[in-house]
């Protein structure tokens, strides 16, 4: 009896270490795998903001990129830093991984602005506001036509 119980632990982490084996560089084996968006590098701007995939059963466990990776074109999981550029519209520029804070947006333009968030975020490459320039309406703008400063000088 004792033999059995042995073996079945045996086996039971054989098949665990093995299935674990089977995940690439960079990559971690996730149970309940959904597809979703953001695994991939994006192609365009509007790329990670499709939702996943939540419909039906949990899918059996699949190999997902790592924290801070994405899935290349070639199937490799690349750092999220190394993804593709993709084009961004005038007065914006590619960032790879902008940070959380500040926002680009006019409600944050002010000059010396710090960010108190002190952990790291997942990367979510983006186009951001080029320097001196703030987002207002989805649009970038100069500092001085953001609407809380428009009249002023």
């Amino acid at each position: 009896m004792m033999c059995v119980l042995i073996i079945n632990v045996l086996l039971s982490l054989l098949i665990s270490v093995s299935s674990e084996e089977t995940c690439g560089s960079n990559e971690v084996l996730e149970n309940c795998s959904r597809n979703c968006s953001y695994d991939n590098c994006p192609k365009d701007r509007f790329s990670d903001e499709a939702p996943c995939d939540k419909s039906g059963d949990c899918p059996p466990p699949a190999c997902k990129c790592s924290f801070n990776y994405r899935r290349a074109s070639n199937g490799t999981c690349i750092p999220t830093t190394d993804c593709p550029p993709f084009e961004c519209p005038e007065n914006e520029i590619y960032n790879p991984c902008p940070p959380s804070c500040p926002t680009d947006d006019c409600s944050n333009a002010l000059l010396d602005v710090t960010c108190p968030i002190l952990f790291v975020l997942s990367c979510t490459p983006s186009c951001r506001c080029i320097e001196g320039f703030y987002r207002n309406d989805g649009i970038c703008v100069p500092y001085e036509e953001c609407p809380q400063f428009k009249g002023q000088r």
